[in-house]
């Protein structure tokens, strides 16, 4: 995918007359590419990533362990124990997000 810049400038550069072979040159992608870029009426769309949490798999588990009264240590060493791979500080601001999504 190109950046808006390049598509912008594809966009001109076939507005002002200049050839498929002459852009592709000029900006630095394939024939194919501005060909692509020229079809599309608007700019290329960006889309995040979407991630998935490691600690999604233990959710329902760190809420009985929060409901027990374990502190962020203790349910680190425990997830630790069932397989997690993570970090303690992850996990802290897992806990943190959790308990701030349970006042809202």
């Amino acid at each position: 995918m190109v950046s808006m810049y390049k598509w912008q400038r594809i966009k001109a550069l076939h507005a002002q007359g200049v050839g498929i072979r002459q852009i592709a040159r000029d900006v630095g992608v394939s024939r194919n590419t501005v060909r692509k870029y020229l079809k599309e009426a608007g700019p290329p769309q960006f889309k995040a990533r979407e991630y998935t949490k490691e600690l999604d798999k233990f959710l329902e588990e760190i809420k009985v362990m929060l409901a027990k009264g374990y502190i962020g240590t203790r349910i680190y060493k425990e997830l630790k124990d069932k397989g997690y791979q993570g970090s303690l500080a992850s996990v802290h601001r897992y806990l943190r997000a959790i308990k701030e999504d349970d006042r809202t």
